[in-house]
């Protein structure tokens, strides 16, 4: 995460007003089966052992702390006319260096087995498909972004333009 002091005109750490791209990255649907068949099996335990109301109670218990969590841990990624944002990691544009979007074999990569262990991941398991984004900070402890997205090239493009033009709007 890119931490740095605020600048004389009040614009660093600060979000935009213009949203190019939004995405919220939330699980596929059989992730949602799967949570609801395994808290239906919970609830029918319970249900055998306590009775039909304790096991509805234990259901939806379960269910809604499943459904909360899914949904709390979903990471929103936001290109603006400022900052690049991916969960709760803020990036300037004026930091944002070379975009790659990646397929799944190279996103494997580079989240596992040669990614760099200061790169900040904003990574989820069932997106296959993720953006790299080096960052042109040298006071930035992180080399790269890696972030999780279903649409890697729509966010490569969009950020990559949003760079261009937070560039272009500061040296002008």
């Amino acid at each position: 995460m890119s931490v740095q002091p605020d600048r004389a005109d009040g614009t660093e750490g600060v979000d935009g007003t213009t949203v190019a791209y939004r995405e919220r990255v939330h699980a596929p649907a059989l992730v949602w089966l799967v949570t609801l068949v395994l808290t239906a099996t919970l609830g029918v335990a319970y249900g055998y052992r306590l009775g039909v109301p304790a096991g509805l109670v234990a259901f939806g218990v379960a269910q809604a702390l499943v459904t909360w969590w899914l949904v709390a841990t979903a990471p929103l990624v936001v290109v603006d006319d400022r900052v690049f944002r991916a969960g709760r990691a803020r990036l300037p544009l004026r930091y944002v260096g070379r975009i790659a979007p990646l397929d799944g074999a190279q996103t494997r990569d580079a989240g596992g087995r040669i990614a760099d262990p200061e790169a900040y991941l904003c990574l989820r398991s069932w997106t296959s498909r993720s953006v790299l984004v080096e960052v042109d900070d040298p006071e930035d402890p992180h080399p790269y972004w890696l972030v999780s997205t279903r649409r890697g090239r729509d966010l490569a493009r969009t950020l990559a333009a949003a760079r261009d033009g937070a560039r272009q709007s500061s040296a002008g």
